[in-house]
């Protein structure tokens, strides 16, 4: 029992037994009633027991934010246990569980609470907390498990409308036809080349007939030496037109025909003409396959 005056500790007693949740748990034992210890406070004085009693009343009423605010105010003003015990059963009353259990534990702290009290508060603890553990859990199951994610769609782009398709279409004629100008250039350039290859050609062949009908060595040497020059000359000119050549042919073949597909194209694909470069041959070889 804590050391209180005789008037305090009637009325606390009192309200610890008008709150318990049990007659087998009171704070301390009541031995006197609320009415007396009211009867006993001077009129007009608020004191800790005045607001005691005012709590009890809003408690008896379930105004229980009323009857928190009363008993708080008491405690500020004498800092009796029994207040702090009284505040956690409000509270356990309320439904507030969780405050519950802060105030009880306040009150097992507090020194000078006697044995039966703490155990009595103790117990009330051990209740509370395997309530708030059950609830805890029940809340845990009765939540919705989370919505999977779908998995990212990746957009499918729309058909390309007929005015796309036909500009499409229209500048891949008009590419074809670039091309085939160009190798239409090609070719006459590659041909000019064959050309002038061809009468390099001929040039020299008539310096080395000249070189052997004349019968002096050194002048014989020397048209020799010139023929040679022009056979190399010639020798290029028939490569590098030939290549021009090929390629210009090349690319009117491939960009003959209309639409993909089509004969012409086919055709082209299947043959092919060649550049034919040897030490005695010059020229274009076609091949074709079925």
């Amino acid at each position: 029992m804590m050391n209180r005056t005789p008037r305090r500790s009637l009325v606390c007693s009192s309200l610890a037994l008008a709150l318990t949740l049990a007659p087998s748990l009171p704070v301390l034992a009541a031995t006197s009633t609320h009415t007396a210890a009211a009867a006993a406070a001077p009129r007009g004085d608020t004191s800790p027991e005045d607001l005691s009693a005012q709590a009890v009343e809003k408690f008896g009423a379930k105004q229980y934010d009323e009857a928190i605010a009363l008993f708080e105010q008491a405690y500020a003003l004498d800092a009796e246990p029994n207040y702090l015990f009284n505040i956690g059963r409000v509270y356990e009353e309320k439904g507030d569980l969780e405050n519950a259990v802060v105030y009880y534990q306040r009150f097992v702290a507090q020194p000078g609470v006697d044995l039966e009290s703490r155990q009595a508060a103790t117990q009330r603890l051990k209740i509370l907390r395997e309530t708030l553990a059950e609830l805890e859990a029940d809340d845990e199951q009765a939540d919705p498990p989370p919505e999977e994610t779908p998995d990212e769609i990746t957009p499918v782009e729309p058909p390309p409308d007929d005015e796309a398709t036909a500009a499409d279409e229209e500048a891949a004629v008009k590419r074809k036809k670039a091309l085939r100008y160009t190798g239409y250039g090609l070719l006459g350039l590659g041909g000019a080349g064959l050309v002038v290859g061809g009468i390099y050609g001929g040039i020299a062949s008539g310096t080395v007939a000249e070189a052997e009908a004349d019968m002096y060595i050194d002048r014989r040497t020397a048209l020799l030496e010139r023929a040679s020059r022009q056979a190399r000359v010639a020798d290029a000119m028939f490569i590098t037109g030939g290549v021009i050549a090929a390629a210009g042919l090349t690319l009117v073949l491939v960009t003959l025909g209309g639409k993909k597909g089509g004969k012409t194209e086919q055709v082209a694909r299947r043959s092919q003409w060649t550049p034919m470069i040897g030490p005695r041959r010059v020229g274009l070889g076609f091949s074709h396959r079925f």
